[in-house]
């Protein structure tokens, strides 16, 4: 009877495979372990233009468009992707800003013209006005808003907030109120304190991103909200599994040495 007997040679194409199976899911473990980057996506502080970004301005000269301080994206005021057509003659202002919420390089200075004021305009025709920022979350996930802003006693008494994929189906994020305690909207930007919302999955990895922000409750034709250093930052999106090279490519048997080395390392240390 023939014999048939096992050589290493025969092994070693199973064990190669097995060991570059394992370290493949080493190397996802190492990855999945890795923190999450948190970014800026885009940042209004109204005043910031040496990155090309635009400043608010006293009517009847106020911009109806700003372009990110910060990161990428536009603030539409005009009419334009969804928003409302906000009149410069009494719809629109500016006033002293704060650095209430001005991290991530927005600007701390609070003179001149350094907020935008969204004002109710004659006969209150303001109310019920959108405003829409448009930005991308290609590659990023979990967005996260927040911001500064104070009202007049007969300003904007709520602020709807809403996020679409499209442009055209939206879905609330949460409503910002007046109030008199931190986290309503009080008369000054201290009182108020950092106000914003907790982050959301609805907008991950969108090349085209929508928040709408619809005003309403004012009073008074002058009475009016103050916006300053909106943030809209996200976390980059991790390294899929199918990103991950197949074992025995040049890649993986590189990061695996390195994962080896720093095992071993800590092993003698």
């Amino acid at each position: 009877m023939k014999k048939y007997t096992t050589t290493k040679n025969a092994l070693r194409p199973s064990v190669s495979l097995a060991r570059g199976g394992h370290m493949k899911h080493l190397l996802l473990a190492v990855i999945g372990s890795l923190p999450a980057h948190s970014a800026l996506i885009a940042g209004w502080d109204f005043q910031t233009t040496t990155t090309g970004g635009t400043a608010a301005a006293a009517q009847p000269n106020s911009p109806r468009a700003y372009k990110a301080n910060f990161g990428s994206g536009m603030f539409y005021l005009d009419g334009t992707n969804g928003s409302s057509g906000w009149l410069t003659s009494n719809q629109l202002g500016s006033f002293a800003g704060t650095g209430v919420n001005a991290g991530n390089g927005l600007s701390t200075s609070t003179i001149g013209s350094s907020a935008l004021a969204l004002i109710a305009g004659a006969s209150t025709a303001a109310n019920g006005n959108m405003a829409v920022f448009k930005f991308s979350m290609a590659g990023y996930q979990n967005l996260s808003i927040s911001l500064a802003a104070q009202r007049t006693t007969t300003g904007f008494a709520t602020q709807l907030w809403e996020y679409s994929a499209d442009g055209i189906a939206y879905r609330s994020i949460g409503t910002l109120s007046a109030g008199s305690v931190p986290g309503t909207i009080t008369g000054s930007y201290s009182g108020s304190g950092v106000l914003g919302f907790a982050a959301f999955d609805g907008l991950d990895d969108i090349d085209n991103a929508y928040v709408r922000v619809t005003f309403n409750g004012a009073t008074a034709s002058t009475g009016n909200n103050r916006i300053d250093n909106i943030q809209f930052n996200a976390t980059e999106i991790p390294v899929m599994a199918n990103s991950v090279p197949e074992p025995g490519s040049p890649m993986l048997v590189a990061v695996g040495a390195a994962v080896a080395l720093s095992m071993r390392s800590r092993r003698w240390s």
